[in-house]
C-alpha cells in the first residue's frame, strides 16, 4: 500500500480509493471545502495520485484563491517563522471569505483587480487596521507570484493603506499593581515577565529554564529585534521560577485560553474603573519605564513607538 506521508496537501485513502477534498478558506468564520474528487484506486503508485492530482490543479487558475495558495506552498512562506505563517493564513482565510457582490473576493479573477478593488477593500473592511495586514499579505503574496507566473502587475503597488494612529496607552504603576493583583496567579507571571523583560507574549511563552541562569535571562526576541542578556534583579528572580511544563517558565496557555483569560482580566479593569490596556501594553510600559529604554529594536523610530511617558534628562549647563 502506498505510504500516506507521499500523499499530495488534501489527499485521503480509503477503502475506495484516493480523493482529494480542496480546501478553500473560511467563509463567515467557517472552513469551506470544495467538492470530493476520485483520484485513483486504492492500489495505484503514487505517481498516478500525483499525476491526478496535478491535473486538477490547472484549474480554477488565476483567482485571487489560487495565488495566495501558491504563495502559502511556496518555499519563501515556509521560511517565515511559524507565528508568521499563522497570522499569514488567518489574513488569507480573510481576504477570501471577504464578500464581493454575490460572490467571494477569493474567487475573482487576479485580471479583474485593480488598485481601485484593494482601495474599496481598505475601506470597506471592518477594521481598517485588520485591513492594513491583509492587503500587506496579497501585496508580498502577488509579488512572489509575479515573478514566477504570468499574471496581471500586482495592484497593490501605490495603494495607500489605512491610517494608523500610534497606540500611546502607558499603564501606570498604580495601575499595574491594582490589576496584577487582581490577575490569576498564571496570568500574573505572564505581566511580570512581560514588564521585565519588555518582551512580546510569544517570547515570554517561550522562555524556558535553560534560559536562566544563576545571572541572567536569555531573551529571544522575534521580528528581528536584538536579543539581550537581562541581569536577574530580586523581582525577576521571583517571576522565572518554573511554573510551567517540561522545562518551561510559564503556564502553557493556548493561544485561545490566553485570549479568553486576558479578556476576563479586562472585564475587572472595567470593574475599577480603569482603562482597558492590551498585553502588549506592558512591554511598552516596561520600555518606558526602563533607564534606557531597551526593548531590542535597531530602528530609532521603533523604539519611540514603546516609549509612552516623557523621559527626564538633563538641563544644558
Amino acid at each position: 500500500m502506498s505510504d500516506n506521508r507521499k500523499l499530495p496537501k488534501f489527499v485521503s485513502l480509503n477503502k475506495v480509493g484516493y480523493r482529494y477534498k480542496p480546501y478553500l478558506g473560511r467563509v463567515d468564520g467557517k472552513i469551506k471545502w470544495g467538492k470530493s474528487f476520485y483520484l485513483a484506486p486504492a492500489d495505484a503508485p503514487m505517481s498516478e495520485v500525483w499525476a491526478r492530482y496535478e491535473e486538477l490543479q490547472t484549474g480554477p487558475r488565476n483567482t485571487v484563491r489560487w495565488l495566495l495558495s501558491l504563495y502559502a506552498d511556496g518555499d519563501r512562506f515556509k521560511r517565515l517563522k511559524d507565528k508568521t505563517q499563522q497570522d499569514y493564513r488567518k489574513a488569507m482565510d480573510a481576504i477570501n471569505s471577504m464578500r464581493v457582490g454575490s460572490g467571494y473576493f477569493g474567487d475573482a479573477d487576479l485580471s479583474m483587480v485593480s488598485k481601485r478593488t484593494i482601495r474599496s477593500y481598505l475601506d470597506k473592511y471592518p477594521s481598517p487596521i485588520a485591513a492594513n495586514r491583509h492587503i500587506a499579505v496579497l501585496k508580498s503574496a502577488w509579488s512572489w507570484a509575479e515573478e514566477r507566473h504570468h499574471i496581471p502587475e500586482n495592484p497593490c503597488k501605490g495603494v495607500t493603506m489605512n491610517d494608523e494612529k500610534p497606540r500611546d496607552r502607558y499603564v501606570t504603576d498604580d495601575e499595574y499593581q491594582l490589576i496584577i493583583d487582581m490577575a490569576p496567579a498564571e496570568l500574573a507571571q505572564y505581566m511580570e515577565l512581560a514588564y521585565l523583560l519588555r518582551a512580546r507574549l510569544s517570547e515570554v511563552k517561550a522562555l524556558h529554564e535553560t534560559d536562566v541562569s544563576g545571572t541572567h535571562v536569555t531573551l529571544d526576541r522575534v521580528k528581528g529585534s536584538e536579543g539581550e542578556l537581562t541581569v536577574l534583579s530580586d523581582r525577576l528572580r521571583d517571576a522565572v521560577k518554573v511554573s510551567g511544563t517540561d522545562g518551561y517558565i510559564a503556564h502553557r496557555y493556548s493561544e485561545h485560553a490566553f485570549r479568553s483569560a486576558w479578556r476576563r482580566l479586562q472585564v475587572k479593569m472595567d470593574k475599577v474603573g480603569i482603562e482597558r490596556f492590551t498585553f502588549h501594553d506592558l512591554k511598552a510600559k516596561g520600555i518606558s519605564d526602563h533607564k534606557d529604554n531597551f526593548g531590542g529594536h535597531r530602528s530609532p523610530n521603533m523604539r519611540k513607538v514603546y516609549v509612552r511617558k516623557l523621559q527626564e534628562v538633563e538641563a544644558t549647563c
